[in-house]
């Protein structure tokens, strides 16, 4: 989503269909991604080899022409083609879940 909105952690849930959601852990992080807080973004995913991440983007995200991410690292952003990225997750075993979210 973008970074101009706040995550309703209950909205959330009831579009999963699920009765509670919570963020992960920190050490749950560093074990599915092999990242910490603060760092986590699609190029994580590349570290999870359970393959059982679900990925969800804003609708009204989707439709930007590009996306900005940290490659792993806070220091650095990476800007890909949103089409590019929906692309690679494709190619790396991923779905992206497309919903709206208020």
């Amino acid at each position: 989503m973008d970074d101009q909105k706040r995550l309703d952690m209950k909205q959330f849930a009831e579009i999963m269909q699920e009765k509670h959601v919570k963020m992960a852990f920190s050490d749950s992080l560093y074990t599915k991604m092999l990242l910490p807080p603060g760092v986590v973004s699609p190029f994580g995913l590349l570290n999870n080899e359970d393959k059982d991440i679900q990925v969800y983007f804003d609708r009204e995200i989707i439709s930007e022409e590009r996306m900005g991410f940290h490659p792993n690292t806070n220091e650095k952003t990476i800007f890909l083609k949103t089409d590019d990225l929906l692309k690679f997750l494709e190619a790396i075993g991923y779905t992206a879940n497309i919903i709206d979210l208020q």
